[in-house]
């Protein structure tokens, strides 16, 4: 469970700390107040397409941090794990998992163990065929023994 999620130059964010509850988080407001930037920094986070155009006006790059609960994942430490992603003008990247460097392709391969998707057109677990097997069997399990 994402805890704490920061943000700092994405878009019209300058700089945001959103605290999440346990259970149900429902983000509302007005058209153009930010929920999308706050939903496509949780997918950034996750090693997902980060355009330099979504880097703040007037700035030289961006920020994510989350604080995840997760005491089951091996990259847990003290049961929380420490993700950040610098993105920076001139295409420069930084990820790093509990302070340690990362490439993004390690940063989507670990996440997509712990983050998932479920969207309009966000979900990332479902169009990965190497799932599918699995959804099978555990259908099979549940409908057929």
């Amino acid at each position: 469970m994402i805890t704490t999620l920061h943000i700092k130059n994405i878009g019209i964010i300058d700089d945001l700390t959103v605290n999440f509850n346990e259970g149900l988080n429902i983000l509302t407001g007005e058209t153009g107040a930010g929920k999308t930037l706050i939903i496509d920094s949780i997918n950034i986070i996750a090693g997902g397409r980060f355009s330099k155009e979504m880097i703040r006006k007037g700035e030289e790059f961006s920020y994510i941090e989350a604080n995840i609960y997760c005491p089951q994942s091996s990259f847990a430490i003290d049961e929380n794990i420490i993700v950040s992603r610098e993105i920076h003008e001139n295409g420069r990247s930084l990820c790093k998992i509990n302070g340690r460097l990362v490439t993004v392709n390690e940063l989507k391969e670990i996440m997509s163990q712990i983050i998932d998707f479920h969207g309009q057109h966000d979900n990332q677990l479902l169009l990965n065929p190497t799932e599918h097997i699995s959804y099978l069997d555990r259908f099979a399990r549940r409908n057929f023994n």
